[in-house]
C-alpha cells in the first residue's frame, strides 16, 4: 500500500465519521470515544492510521487514539529530545488493547522494543 491507500482497508469504512470527531467532554462524548476506540480496536491498518494522524497533526479518532493523546505523544517525544535522550534503535509502535467496560485500554510495548535512553546513562 502507498500513501494512504491503507484508508480503504480501514474498519472506520462505512462507519458514521461523527463518531470520530467529538466535540464535547460530556460523559457522551466519553462514551462516543470509548466507540470510537472500539472501531479502532479490531482494524487492521491502526498502525498506519496512527502514523498518518501524528505525521500530519490530523484532529479526531485516528488509530485508537484522540487528539489530545497524540499531542502528548509528541511533546514527550520533544521534550526527550531536547533532555539528549536517543532511542538505541529505532523505536516500534506500542500497541493498544481494546478498553475493558470501565473504558480502561491498556498499551503494550512489543517484544524487542527498545526504549529511549538518556545519552550517558547505563543499560
Amino acid at each position: 500500500m502507498t500513501a494512504i491507500d491503507w484508508i480503504s482497508h480501514g474498519a472506520c469504512r462505512g462507519e458514521d465519521p461523527e463518531l470520530f470527531f467529538p466535540i464535547a467532554t460530556t460523559e457522551a462524548a466519553h462514551q462516543q470515544v470509548r466507540e470510537a476506540k472500539a472501531v479502532c480496536f479490531r482494524c487492521a491498518v491502526r498502525v498506519q492510521c496512527l502514523s498518518y494522524a501524528m505525521e500530519t497533526g490530523q484532529h479526531g479518532i485516528w488509530g485508537g487514539t484522540t487528539s489530545d493523546e497524540r499531542l502528548g505523544a509528541r511533546q514527550q517525544s520533544r521534550r526527550l529530545d531536547r533532555e539528549q535522550v536517543s532511542p538505541l534503535v529505532t523505536p516500534a509502535y506500542p500497541t493498544w488493547s481494546a478498553p475493558t467496560a470501565s473504558g480502561e485500554g491498556r498499551c503494550d510495548i512489543p517484544a524487542g522494543a527498545v526504549l529511549p535512553v538518556r545519552r550517558g546513562s547505563r543499560v
